[in-house]
């Protein structure tokens, strides 16, 4: 997969340094930590992560001082009053932050931290302190980056060039230091506590994980694709045009009748109601649009039916209801949550409390090991063998063992593509 390419956006006005050595109130961190840079975009490969290359986001400062992400359309419209110089545009209500789409960690050009205007960094601090060499590079391409821990602000240390004065903020840093860089850290409070009210209703009836803020990037063709041959699997056994049971995995048929092995590839593409297809769409297409970016369209079929059959097949191995036939594209779904896990483990989740109203934001992997451990029990010890959990193991199984073979190589890709590679990969 290639690397989006970022035009060169106009910038805003660089922030003046303060005349003065003393402060009251508001202070200005370019006075202290060095000259602001022009922040034009760079082509680096994301230092903490390493699986995607720094992307530019335009943030404007709205009225009452919250900083939002432009949309595609809004990005259009303020290149084209900056290029008319509109004055309406301002000074420091605009400006440009890169960000890497996995991770969410965000690289601040000197003076930037203090354009968002809601840090607590000690500048003083910053300027001062003797940092430790880290083994990050500065995404302008100055070289490995220092170390400053901060305890009292965050828990990991802050990575920060000593050449250009950026500081490199990791995905949790960034949350606390920079939220209004995030959706979910824009808009007033009402608005907020109106969306997530909504969300909790919805799992109220349905008790399905929500995304909180995760966005793929483009579109997911291979996710859609999918979704419609599983509903047209679907209607068209309804209809009666096939037969699900001739097509669906029968593990005493297959030990009998090898030939029957092809159903291990063909069961995935029918469900035995509409509950059992629009829960699986949902989890394909959470999941899946973030994981099709990252892999690529092929290896992202590899992985789907890849783990399909070898979930079909680990549950011909090991079930004991040998006469019961098997339908659905969990086992595939199921490699597509585990290859979530390992890209995304941090992505942020709503989920219920079972059987009770408490709303709690989770970590992807404290909701899919739960998953992991919930099929786990079952497989071996619940009496509801007519089941597949073998089946979403083995799927499981098959996303675990592949998706470190196609991190490893994304990341020597984006290398690849870049004009400043992460550490790793430096030429």
């Amino acid at each position: 997969m290639s690397n989006p390419e970022h035009p060169r956006a106009p910038q805003p006005p660089a922030p003046q340094p303060a005349t003065s050595g003393a402060f009251s109130g508001d202070f200005n961190l370019a006075s202290l930590v060095g000259e602001v840079v022009e922040a034009e975009p760079v082509s680096a490969q994301c230092p903490a992560c390493h699986l995607h290359a720094l992307v530019a986001v335009r943030l404007v400062r709205d009225d009452d001082g919250r900083w939002r992400q432009l949309d595609e359309d809004e990005e259009e419209e303020h290149d084209a009053r900056a290029a008319g110089d509109d004055a309406a545009i301002g000074e420091k209500r605009s400006m440009l932050l890169d960000t890497c789409p996995v991770c969410f960690g965000a690289w601040f050009d000197a003076g930037e931290l203090d354009l968002i205007g809601d840090v607590e960094v000690d500048p003083e601090l910053l300027r001062t302190a003797l940092g430790d060499a880290a083994a990050r590079r500065c995404p302008r391409g100055h070289g490995p980056m220092l170390e400053h821990k901060i305890p009292e602000l965050v828990r990991t240390p802050i990575e920060r060039c000593a050449t250009c004065k950026g500081v490199w903020l990791d995905g949790d840093e960034r949350r606390k230091l920079a939220l209004a860089s995030t959706k979910e850290g824009q808009g007033d409070r009402k608005r907020q506590l109106t969306r997530r009210g909504v969300i909790w209703a919805a799992q109220l009836v349905t008790q399905l994980p929500v995304e909180v803020e995760n966005p793929a990037r483009g579109t997911p063709r291979i996710v859609y694709a999918l979704l419609f041959i599983e509903l047209a699997g679907f209607l068209l056994s309804v209809a009666g045009v096939f037969l699900y049971r001739h097509w669906s995995v029968i593990a005493g048929l297959i030990k009998q009748e090898p030939l029957h092995v092809y159903t291990l590839f063909t069961h995935q593409f029918f469900h035995a109601n509409w509950l059992h297809l629009l829960g699986n769409a949902y989890f394909l297409y959470i999941f899946g649009d973030n994981v099709e970016h990252m892999f690529g369209r092929l290896r992202f079929l590899i992985l789907f039916f890849g783990a399909g059959i070898f979930g079909g097949a680990l549950h011909v191995l090991l079930t004991r209801a040998t006469g019961t036939p098997v339908i659905g594209a969990s086992g595939a779904i199921a490699g597509v949550m585990a290859a979530y896990l390992l890209t995304f483990p941090n992505a942020k989740l709503f989920q219920l409390i079972p059987f009770t109203p408490i709303q709690l934001k989770i970590p992807a992997w404290v909701y899919l090991g739960v998953w992991v451990l919930f099929q786990t029990v079952m497989a071996l010890f619940s009496a509801a063998i007519d089941y597949a959990w073998f089946s979403h193991l083995g799927g499981f199984l098959f996303g675990f063992g592949m998706t470190p073979l196609v991190l490893r190589w994304r990341r020597r890709q984006v290398a690849r593509e870049v004009k400043v590679p992460a550490a790793p990969y430096a030429r």
